[in-house]
């Protein structure tokens, strides 16, 4: 774990890697930058994106409570060098003990429950090449925190609805994370499922689930169809959730221009989505101009993944796109009262 400044410190991290697990006192440490993790109100996770240049490091750092549970999962966006990042979960100011390492680990994505109340961070930082000549590495991370699982005895889940299905369509249920897995079950839209933890494959995040009848059934589920946890709020107008439904909609710039301004209005539990073509490369401003609260929008790589989880309203979105083919940026109306709002498109 690379987390000290001096040269004589920098020359041991290789020395630290290989040997975290020895036991030693913890170091406060300064962080070269730290940033709040804060969730969008109602959700009970979130996507980081940022940037992070040879021999530094960011502490990304997060409230917890014990036997909390967080599956973060880091994805690379774009490199000038061999996109060597990786990121540890400890103490927040300190650098010991390590919940998760992530320079022993493939796959850069951890699963961690807190041992005690108190400050965390995700701690990103370069290896290798990249750290030692000064590199430039973009990266997003996945953050999730199921809002039910402190202490729970089911071993931690959070209950949410089906979403982002299109009319009379139906979600499949696997047996494992992928499409490759076979079918094991059926779900519609507004149905409601347990969580219970959530892993990345083949760049789509999957989420694992307990089906709400009788026998309890688990399976797989790609996680872009789920959201909108359950509460007393939530439960008296899933109703109008369901029948809500989602529509779609391609957008289209005029000759000569690189935006366009489009209107529209969504009922409680409704969503609309925008097609919009683009290329790898391509940077992508989005904006709702919301008329009153609960709305929200996400927006959705070419093969399915999130370029943005669901974020409420009042922020913008300004990030480079690593993939070429349709993006889709939802729309959410998550109030009680039916809607209207703007949505502004940019591409350069």
């Amino acid at each position: 774990m690379r987390v000290f400044r001096s040269r004589s410190q920098v020359a041991t991290r290789w020395f630290l890697a290989a040997y975290t697990m020895i036991w030693m006192a913890a170091t406060a440490v300064q962080a070269q930058d730290q940033v709040e993790i804060r969730f969008p109100q109602g959700a009970t996770g979130t996507t980081i994106n940022g940037t992070i240049v040879g021999d530094e490091y960011i502490d990304y750092v997060i409230d917890a409570r014990a036997g909390q549970t967080m599956f973060a999962t880091l994805y690379v966006t774009g490199t000038n060098g061999n996109g060597s990042a990786f990121f540890n979960v400890v103490p927040a100011g300190q650098n010991f003990p390590a919940l998760y390492n992530g320079s022993t680990d493939d796959d850069r994505s951890a699963e961690v429950t807190f041992t005690e109340n108190g400050r965390w961070a995700i701690r990103v930082y370069l290896m290798g090449n990249d750290a030692d000549t000064g590199k430039t590495v973009g990266y997003s991370i996945d953050v999730l925190i199921p809002a039910s699982n402190a202490g729970a005895g089911s071993g931690g889940s959070d209950t949410v609805r089906v979403t982002n299905l299109s009319a009379g369509d139906l979600l499949n249920v696997r047996s494992g994370p992928g499409t490759s897995n076979p079918v094991v079950g059926k779900l519609g839209s507004g149905d409601q499922v347990r969580r219970l933890r959530c892993q990345n494959h083949g760049g789509s995040q999957w989420c694992e689930i307990e089906m709400m009848t009788d026998m309890r059934e688990r399976g797989w589920v790609n996680a872009r169809y789920l959201g909108g946890g359950s509460s007393s709020a939530s439960s008296s107008s899933s109703s109008a959730g369901q029948a809500g439904g989602t529509s779609a909609e391609r957008v289209r710039f005029a000759p000569g221009t690189s935006g366009a301004e489009l209107t529209g209005s969504l009922m409680p539990g409704e969503s609309r989505r925008y097609v919009l073509g683009a290329s790898n490369g391509q940077d992508l401003y989005v904006r709702v101009a919301a008329g009153g609260p609960g709305m929200s929008f996400q927006i959705f790589n070419p093969d399915g993944s999130f370029l943005l989880d669901q974020t409420m309203a009042d922020r913008e979105y300004r990030g480079q796109l690593w993939q070429s083919g349709d993006h889709v940026i939802e729309v959410i109306n998550r109030g009680n009262g039916a809607q209207s709002y703007n949505v502004i498109f940019g591409i350069e």
